[in-house]
């Protein structure tokens, strides 16, 4: 699949101005420093956005996916452990012998409303990929929650994606076990495959 980014070049404030008065020398330093001061997105933001396209969220467990202008919902209610989706991400799509395979990372709140108790402000996180038909019914399904304050488990580094394939690793607190999750994109049809072995002492 080929991808085609227009990159917009965006030109200082400073540029293209004469001045004539002092007056207008002072409204164009402002400017200048206006635009200097503007935030931008730090390292961490455009990596992020480079793991993949955020998607746009409905209702409670839904999630919007478009392909060549056509939204297709997807109810993700029995894959994901949040209460509430608040940000979804499609890390990986694949055609492949009639079926779409989708691997998407979905975070939201472990509780809904939030509040001041056990987890009020909690995150849960999961790891999902579908097996979709041609008309986008999941066909088979499999979920990892590898971020929660429920159980907890948490990891450092979240999913990380290298070309064509993707590698999550965290850890289970609670029997301190440590897991990794990896996905083929070239295999799509083998879904998620899962090791596990005992925490490092010095992580317990």
């Amino acid at each position: 699949m080929k991808s085609v980014i227009a990159i917009a070049r965006l030109s200082s404030p400073c540029q293209g101005f004469k001045v004539t008065h002092r007056k207008a020398a002072t409204v164009l330093l402002l400017l200048c420093a206006a635009w200097a001061c503007a935030p931008r997105a730090s390292a961490a933001q455009r990596a992020s956005a480079k793991q993949g396209v955020a998607l746009r969220t409905e209702g409670r467990r839904s999630v919007v996916v478009r392909v060549r202008g056509r939204a297709h919902v997807l109810d993700l209610s029995k894959h994901v452990d949040a209460m509430r989706i608040e940000g979804a991400t499609e890390l990986s799509r694949t055609r492949k012998g009639g079926f779409v395979y989708l691997l998407l990372e979905v975070c939201g709140l472990s509780k809904v409303p939030p509040d001041d108790r056990q987890c009020g402000a909690g995150v849960e996180c999961n790891l999902v990929w579908l097996k979709l038909d041609a008309r986008w019914k999941v066909s088979d399904a499999k979920s990892v929650l590898y971020e929660s304050c429920w159980l907890p488990v948490t990891s450092d580094e979240g999913p990380k994606v290298r070309g064509r394939t993707l590698l999550l690793e965290f850890d289970n607190l609670r029997n301190n076990t440590r897991h990794e999750v990896s996905y083929d994109a070239d295999k799509p049809e083998e879904g998620l495959t899962e090791k596990t072995r005992p925490m490092p002492k010095e992580n317990r």
